[in-house]
């Protein structure tokens, strides 16, 4: 049994969008405008770390486009590498990454839920994220179009809240345009917007190459898939810049210094106390988009690692009836549940960041390594840009690792050890001899490219 294509692009396109939309854009002002005092800086950030992100998505496009599969970083990093680089990074996300992730999404969701109701307390929250992650997770369980479905809701449903807060904001006339030109005098950036400041808005943008997982339930993922990444970051860019030129309109930059909950003053401020709840509703339907769409691209990598060999064939079967990877999905969930009762992920993930951010530097240059070692593959679309594009995408997540690396070398190392762990599990693999062929990913020849088409529908 193989995948269903039963994601249009519009799905797509709200999975990536959904998936980058977090709190992340209620708290980071605060920070930066302790940061960037020159309000055009202040709002400029938010342009550049658009479209450094974009030249992210313009490169994963091409790769995406070249390989429409599930599977994301791990067929880009064994395209270009090996078998090995692939596995490795495939190891850390299916152990930590991937139900890391979602347990602190669940977290999150719980305590924007009993903030909302009015209920407190570690229990609450703990039980409430174990519903949630066991919810989400059976949603994906039955069937990719009800997960995507359900994340066109929730996302559209943000968006929607999201739209109000920024028209709304502006339409008040309670705001001062004048906040725009205070502060000019400070016109020098400093070390600061390349430095801690870009890092907190690059991290906000994060998670815009969630659709190059799911390739396998695409609708024309050569076409789809490159789109989604373009339009879902541009989309992000946009909504990212309105929402941080309101902050500015309500508030001078130096009054937005060190707060905490910029997006409930501001919205308190602009409209009413009574608007504040949407906004944390908002929130709310930003995080369970994000946990949906985690849910979704994990379970495909997982099963993408499997169906060549290297993990236990049980996570390469797909449901009989709903077509879905149902044994990577509730292995993810069971992680991610112990994660929440733990306590213990939010050091894990801390220790994998710097892993992270060297998976997406090696996907960026496998875009160039296999422009030269495979110059005759169908590429549906080209970077637009290229070598530039993806070398300055690149040279800013490198530099982002360092500078990850520099600020806590023993999370760093430890990240490196519990990647390096893999490595045993690789070679076992190996030693069984039903791992796929690296070859297998591509046609030896250029009139072969049809035939490689076939197989990835089939």
């Amino acid at each position: 049994m193989s995948f269903q294509r039963k994601l249009n692009l519009f799905d797509a396109i709200m999975l990536v969008v959904g998936n980058m939309v977090g709190a992340g854009i209620f708290t980071t002002a605060g920070f930066l405008a302790g940061e960037l005092t020159n309000p055009w800086l202040f709002t400029g950030i938010w342009v550049v770390g658009g479209f450094l992100t974009l030249c992210g998505a313009l490169t994963y496009a091409e790769l995406a486009g070249m390989f429409p599969r599930s599977g994301g970083d791990y067929l880009f990093l064994k395209a270009a590498y090996g078998s090995w680089a692939g596995f490795l990074l495939g190891w850390v996300c299916f152990w930590i990454i991937n139900p890391g992730s979602v347990a602190v999404l669940a977290i999150a969701f719980a305590k924007y839920l009993t903030g909302f109701c009015g209920y407190s307390g570690t229990a609450a929250e703990k039980l409430i994220a174990l519903a949630v992650v066991m919810l989400f997770s059976a949603i994906n369980y039955r069937g990719v179009r009800l997960s995507g479905t359900t994340q066109n809701l929730w996302t559209m449903g943000s968006l929607a809240i999201l739209a109000v807060f920024i028209v709304g904001g502006f339409a008040s006339g309670r705001g001062d345009w004048g906040n725009f030109s205070a502060g000019m005098a400070t016109a020098i950036p400093g070390s600061s917007f390349l430095g801690p400041a870009m890092i907190a808005v690059i991290f906000s943008y994060s998670g815009w190459f969630v659709t190059a997982y799911i390739g396998d339930e695409v609708k024309r993922p050569e076409r789809n898939l490159p789109l989604s990444l373009i339009l879902g970051t541009a989309m992000v860019t946009a909504l990212y810049v309105a929402i941080n030129t309101v902050y500015l309109y309500a508030m001078p930059v130096e009054s937005l210094k060190g707060v905490v909950n910029v997006g409930q003053v501001v919205g308190e401020r602009l409209l009413s106390k009574g608007f504040v709840r949407g906004l944390t509703l908002a929130i709310m339907l930003a995080v369970a988009a994000s946990i949906n769409a985690t849910i979704l691209a994990g379970a495909r990598l997982s099963y993408a690692i499997a169906r060549d060999g290297h993990f236990h064939r049980h996570l390469e079967r797909l449901h009989a009836r709903f077509g879905t990877p149902h044994a990577g999905l509730i292995v993810q969930a069971a992680l991610a549940c112990l994660y929440v009762v733990a306590d213990t992920f939010e050091n894990l993930l801390g220790a994998v960041v710097f892993i992270m951010l060297l998976s997406s530097t090696g996907s960026g240059l496998a875009h160039v390594v296999l422009r030269r070692k495979k110059p005759s593959i169908e590429r549906p679309y080209r970077t637009w840009g290229y070598p530039l594009v993806p070398l300055l995408f690149v040279a800013v997540y490198f530099s982002i690792a360092i500078q990850i690396f520099l600020s806590s070398p023993v999370r760093s190392l430890a990240g490196i050890a519990i990647t390096a762990s893999g490595i045993p599990f690789y070679l076992y693999s190996l030693r069984r001899g039903d791992v796929r062929a690296v070859g297998a990913l591509f046609p030896s020849e250029p009139g072969e490219s049809k035939e490689l088409k076939r197989r990835i529908e089939e």
